[in-house]
């Protein structure tokens, strides 16, 4: 067989169940990035198993736009752009179309160099109600399940389900404070592309952030700290050198549901920040969430080490909320 006829036969595979139990897994947002893509969807492709190493989880998604351009990937670069033309096929042709990557497939040119095997379900785009609905679920931040079939995706239980996916939002980051460390951490998960506030009583800690991935907001006294938005999925980390306006921020974020809470400073600092919220009234298992010192890298002294240093310890959390 050649290879074109071996692509067709590939494509043309049945999209039926098999009647086994649906696989489940946890997905980020950003791993189904319908929220980016422009408009309506052309047509989606995505992961449905994995066999040894892959670089991308099972439920991450590639979105296909009306105009061509592609959002999102599925693999380190090695197959993408077979993907997408596999999907322009489908949103030409309509049907589904199942494609087999790595060990076991039939284009044996196309190679992953971490080896194992992929199995990619190529979709049409969902009808636009199901479309929006997706969308206004990853806008509020609140996980949901979905359900892939030959169909397409489902928010509705699904008994013909293939895959269930519990679909997470991704973390977002809340930073206080003033002064090149709350800059320069703020610069980090902005421009690694987390949403990200940094919220601050001194302008000039605001400008460099103003216009650049970030969302600022002026902080007149430590109260004004409810402007800024916490969920679950919310990591608050403070940068004060002045340590008088931490008490009413951290109050504020111990009360939330934010999943990381944490305020630079030395053993001592942290100490006597212990010491001055628990005469404000704070309860001790909200005390035990507070992070400080903070960091995976030990007394740093360099405001980039500082900021990798507590992101690196923030994602971690982030994986064991997740």
């Amino acid at each position: 067989m050649q290879q074109q006829d071996l692509r067709r036969a590939a494509a043309a595979m049945p999209g039926a169940g098999t009647g086994a139990p649906a696989a489940r897994a946890t997905i980020r947002a950003s791993d189904l990035p319908l929220a980016v893509s422009a408009g309506r969807p052309a047509a989606l492709a995505l992961i449905l198993r994995t066999e040894g190493a892959s670089y991308r989880p099972v439920g991450a998604t590639m979105v296909l736009g009306r105009d061509g351009a592609v959002a999102g990937t599925l693999s380190s670069g090695c197959i993408d752009a077979d993907i997408a033309e596999h999907a322009k096929a489908v949103a030409r042709a309509g049907g589904l179309r199942r494609l087999r990557y790595g060990a076991g497939s039939p284009f044996i040119d196309l190679t992953l160099p971490c080896g194992g095997g992929l199995d990619i379900l190529v979709l049409p785009a969902p009808s636009a109600d199901v479309l929006a609905d997706l969308r206004a679920r990853l806008a509020s931040r609140e996980p949901f399940s979905l359900a892939v079939s030959g169909a397409g995706l489902s928010v509705a239980p699904d008994t013909g389900a293939e895959l269930v996916l519990r679909v997470l939002p991704d973390p977002r980051f809340a930073v206080f404070g003033k002064g090149p460390e709350a800059v320069a951490f703020a610069r980090m998960v902005a421009g690694a592309g987390y949403e990200t506030v940094l919220a601050s009583p001194d302008s000039e800690t605001l400008a460099p952030l103003a216009g650049r991935g970030a969302t600022v907001v002026h902080l007149p006294q430590p109260s004004a700290v409810e402007q800024v938005a916490l969920d679950a999925f919310t990591a608050g980390v403070l940068f004060f050198h002045d340590h008088d306006w931490e008490p009413a921020i951290l109050c504020h974020l111990l009360a939330s549901r934010a999943f990381y809470v944490g305020a630079q400073g030395s053993r001592r600092t942290a100490e006597n920040r212990l010491a001055r919220l628990r005469a404000a009234g704070v309860a001790e298992a909200d005390l035990a969430r507070l992070r400080g010192p903070i960091g995976v890298i030990p007394s740093t002294r360099d405001a980039r080490t500082l900021a990798a240093s507590v992101l690196a310890e923030v994602l971690a959390e982030a994986v064991v909320a997740g």
